[in-house]
């Protein structure tokens, strides 16, 4: 390996010129040369020459020639088959005689070599000891340079020390003696502490220590410790030059020698003051934050993922029903959570610990406690840290939410409830905030009144608008004195306007909700339509009006039978069988009416009651046909009367009263002029002759001819030799006609006449 100065000229050449100048003596030659390894060749770097002989010998022939294994001795130059044609050889001036030793360390590094030549060959060579002489010299000349290069490495290694202690500003490096006295001291020592160097040489470094840490032996106590234990180290005020102090971070070591020996110690200082504040920051900070959590139950969690270790605080570990000195792992996390949602908040942490991911983790899970058994609502958020590609580190908080879960899992079931109730009822619910007017409604708004979802006002002056005139102004005063007042129930009856523009009758309920200060701030309620209510109520009141107006007709007209059945009687049990028989007749008719709510009654019940005693026998024997118009109330009544007793003088006297007779019962409606016009017959055929009309007229005739006097109406009884013809005309809107409060059927219904429903009879004769 090539010696490493360059350039050569640092090592001392006087020492290499009284080398070359011992060789060439020693061995009496004209000229030596030391040859060294330069930057890439070798270089001559010294030489002598002999002052007795002439001959001159260009040095660098020396430096061309090549560098030998060992000792080499060539008699003659121009005899040697290799070097004949070099350098040394060639020219007026070569050389005859030459030798060479290899200047080699004991690791084996050539450095270079030392040559000896002379201008006559020299046949008997070197002589043996002039030969050790010469490899002792060899060995010299290394040691000369061994010693120069490991000075040079020290003075480089000491040039290395100063560079690093002058560019240690940070820091505060004084040496000293045993005695404590200062021998060294860096730029950092003067930026720090304020002395120059050369103030403070030969002074004790006991100086820079506050009075009282002087006073209590703490520099003598730092020199024991450090002969003691090898260092001394310690945090705490120190003192400058003008006097002010300042915290440092010490450390004190003992400065030895090769063999072991203490020569003095070495302490290094560090400004640590603004670092010191900045923690007490910190520690406050951190205090003020620590509070902070305490305050708001918040819990902490901090799991090393290089070591596995996982941190809770007390909080986690209450929320997961363990006692605060449990061990715990990642495991018991996984065991404390609900079943239902183990396995997937174990896939959310795995994807917060993905390097690939944003290493947020922020989620609500249940957990069961585990010594406790009771669940828990938990709310979790946390961030992981990565190095290098891999999760180090995950912390996070974790927060109790348990009430405010069942809360809203109350506030859910609540709503829900008002939502089933409000879809249940028929009532439109109404919620009102009196602040900003806002007014909103149920679905129910839109079926009772028929207004499309976008067609209701969120306000309450739409509801105010939609209330009937007559009733608005009633309706407001009484809201604005419930707002007003301090009453907390509202009822008003109104009518409401639909969409249609028809009005409904409204009870309408409200309860007022006030502020702490009384005032009303929303009111809720509730709209029940009441008009099928109302209807049936007024219904009902004008049916109990007919029914008293109809009980005392009934009454009269019973009294009016009565009396004229038992007047001038001759046979009691006749007339007690011919009264039985009309009053049958009669509550036959009622029964009809009665099924009606006494408004009308169709006519085919009415004649099918009226006869159906005299049809059960034989059906063919009355032969009825017609449109199955409804009659009036009193119409039906007096129909039912004169059928019955046309039917018991038929069964008496006439077309019944023998077996070939029968009865055609007819009736239509004609559509003539500006009324249509109702037409009845009743006509016998097949019965006993009549040879004249009756000369005394009875009751039953009497009861026929009034029943049929409706206004403008016309009965006549014709009594032909065939048989007793009865025919009945009169204003089809006279027969229909409500003499009561019930109501009125207009004449239009006859448009809808349909043939009566009767039990089946014979066709009518042709």
């Amino acid at each position: 390996m090539p010696w490493s100065d360059d350039p050569l000229n640092k090592v001392p050449k006087q020492s290499f010129d009284d080398a070359a100048r011992l060789a060439a003596e020693l061995c009496r030659m004209a000229y030596a040369a030391i040859c060294l390894h330069g930057a890439e060749r070798l270089q001559v770097h010294a030489c002598y020459s002999s002052s007795e002989n002439s001959w001159q010998l260009q040095p660098v022939a020396c430096a061309e020639a090549p560098i030998p294994e060992g000792l080499l001795v060539v008699p003659d130059l121009r005899q040697d088959p290799v070097l004949r044609h070099s350098c040394l050889a060639s020219g007026e001036g070569g050389a005859r005689f030459y030798a060479a030793v290899p200047l080699k360390t004991a690791q084996g590094d050539v450095l270079g070599t030392l040559c000896l030549l002379d201008p006559a060959p020299r046949p008997e060579g070197l002589s043996m000891v002039q030969q050790e002489c010469l490899d002792g010299l060899a060995r010299q000349i290394v040691t000369l340079l061994e010693l120069r290069r490991a000075g040079q490495q020290y003075r480089d290694q000491k040039m290395l020390h100063e560079r690093i202690l002058g560019s240690a500003t940070d820091y505060a490096i004084i040496a000293m003696d045993l005695n404590g006295r200062v021998t060294r001291w860096n730029t950092g020592a003067k930026r720090i502490l304020g002395w120059r160097e050369d103030e403070i040489l030969g002074e004790p470094a006991h100086i820079v220590f506050t009075p009282e840490d002087r006073a209590a032996g703490r520099p003598e106590a730092e020199m024991a410790l450090a002969l003691r234990d090898g260092r001394a180290s310690d945090e705490r005020w120190h003192r400058r030059k003008g006097g002010e102090r300042f915290w440092a971070s010490g450390e004190m070591m003992p400065l030895k020698d090769e063999r072991g020996t203490t020569q003095g110690f070495l302490k290094i200082l560090r400004d640590r003051t603004r670092q010191r504040a900045d923690d007490a920051t910190l520690h406050k900070v951190q205090d003020q934050l620590r509070l902070a959590i305490a305050a708001t139950d918040i819990g902490i969690f901090d799991y090393d993922l290089t070591t596995g270790n996982l941190g809770w605080d007390a909080r986690v570990y209450a929320l997961f029903g363990l006692p605060p000195d449990a061990p715990i792992s990642y495991d018991t996390f996984l065991a404390g959570l609900h079943p239902d949602d183990r396995a997937w908040v174990d896939q959310v942490v795995k994807a917060a610990l993905d390097p690939a991911g944003d290493g947020t983790y922020d989620i609500v899970y249940r957990t069961v406690g585990l010594t406790d058994g009771v669940e828990r609502w938990v709310s979790a958020k946390g961030q992981a840290f990565f190095m290098e590609g891999r999760p180090v580190r995950f912390i996070g908080t974790v927060r109790d939410i348990t009430e405010s879960r069942r809360a809203e899992q109350t506030l859910r079931e609540t709503e829900e409830r008002y939502r089933l109730a409000a879809r249940a009822t028929n009532d439109a619910i109404w919620d009102w905030d009196l602040q900003t007017d806002h007014l909103r409604w149920n679905e129910a708004v839109q079926t009772l009144f028929g207004y499309t979802a976008d067609a209701v006002g969120p306000s309450g002056a739409w509801w105010k608008t939609h209330i009937h005139p007559d009733d608005c102004e009633r309706v407001k005063a009484s809201i604005r004195e419930a707002i007003e007042g301090s009453t907390e129930n509202w009822t008003e009856e109104y009518r409401f306007r639909r969409a249609d523009g028809s009005y409904a009758s409204i009870l309408d309920r409200g309860y007022v909700l006030r502020d702490e200060a009384g005032k009303a701030v929303r009111m809720i309620g509730a709209m029940l339509d009441m008009t099928e209510r109302k209807r049936a109520e007024e219904h009902q009141r004008l049916l109990t009006g007919e029914l008293q107006h109809r009980i005392k007709n009934t009454l009269a007209m019973v009294q009016a039978i009565a009396s004229q059945t038992l007047r001038g009687a001759t046979d009691l049990d006749e007339a007690r069988e011919a009264f039985a028989a009309r009053l049958i007749s009669l509550g036959r008719a009622h029964d009809i009416l009665t099924q009606a709510s006494w408004t009308a009654a169709p006519i085919g019940e009415v004649v099918e009651g009226a006869l159906s005693v005299h049809r059960q026998t034989d059906a063919s024997r009355i032969r009825v046909s017609g449109p199955n118009v409804l009659l009036g109330a009193k119409s039906a009544l007096s129909l039912a009367l004169a059928l019955h007793e046309l039917a018991t003088n038929a069964a008496k006297y006439g077309a019944l009263s023998n077996a070939d007779g029968f009865v055609d019962l007819r009736w239509h409606v004609i559509h003539e002029g500006e009324q249509p016009r109702f037409y009845l017959t009743w006509s016998e055929q097949g019965g006993p002759p009549i040879l004249c009309p009756p000369t005394h007229r009875g009751f039953g005739s009497r009861l026929i001819e009034r029943s049929f006097a409706v206004d403008a109406g016309e009965v006549k009884l014709t009594y032909a030799p065939t048989g007793l013809v009865c025919r009945l005309e009169a204003p089809f809107s006279a027969i229909q006609e409500q003499h009561s409060e019930l109501g009125r059927v207009t004449t239009a219904s006859c448009a809808g006449l349909r043939p009566a429903t009767l039990k089946p009879s014979l066709p009518p004769p042709l």
